[in-house]
């Protein structure tokens, strides 16, 4: 097993044409067997990618290994900048405020705090002195959202935010993926539910028989 290695590059400017994430001839082990055939990937910034494909066939795992939660078993991971992860409603704890929950994670990353315009962006405005333990599925993903946009990553990878989501949600969600993009963010969707989210993307990934393409 070659170790995949995490070589640095300098962060782009917003307006640079250089990927702010590429995966090159990447893949990922299970059990002695990769998971897909090895996966070339370059994301520029400004950009949203939907990845779709069965249950079990690796959106989760690429989408982990492009946040840089996972090594890659073979091939390269480079980023420009800060990656994250954000899996449906987890990472905000039940006895946290709303508010707090938000300023905690823009403060670990070092960002200044702009939460009642996080909450704003995904219809939660007025709601800082909520407890997230207090907050149904689907308002725990718009708080995740909130989170991610208040970190202001380069890369930002998005497992299954469609799931618990009403059509309101959903349109919250294709509202927070422009603004993203319009920040220079490079985005990447995984979803069973892609149809509103195709529109507003710059390219459609799916897993076909271990094999990621490009669908549509």
């Amino acid at each position: 097993m070659t170790g995949g290695s995490y070589d640095p590059v300098p962060e782009p400017s917003r307006a640079s044409s250089l990927p702010v994430l590429e995966l090159a001839g990447v893949t990922r082990n299970y059990g002695g067997r990769p998971v897909w055939t090895p996966v070339d990937l370059h994301l520029a910034a400004a950009t949203t990618t939907v990845v779709t494909g069965p249950n079990g066939s690796g959106k989760s795992t690429l989408l982990r290994l492009a946040a840089g939660l996972l090594r890659p078993s073979t091939g390269v991971r480079r980023c420009a900048g800060r990656a994250l992860y954000v899996r449906g409603g987890s990472g905000p704890r039940s006895a946290q405020t709303v508010s707090d929950a938000v300023a905690a994670v823009a403060g670990l990353a070092g960002c200044r705090a702009r939460t009642p315009a996080a909450l704003a962006l995904v219809g939660m405005h007025g709601w800082e002195s909520r407890r997230v333990g207090s907050l149904s599925a689907g308002e725990r993903v718009r708080i995740a959202l909130a989170v991610a946009w208040a970190t202001e990553p380069a890369v930002l990878c998005l497992d299954e935010p469609t799931a618990v989501l009403d059509e309101r949600g959903v349109s919250d969600l294709v509202g927070v993926l422009r603004v993203m993009r319009e920040a220079g963010c490079a985005t990447l969707v995984a979803t069973h539910q892609p149809e509103r989210l195709l529109s507003g993307a710059d390219m459609h990934l799916r897993f076909e028989a271990r094999h990621l393409v490009a669908a549509g």
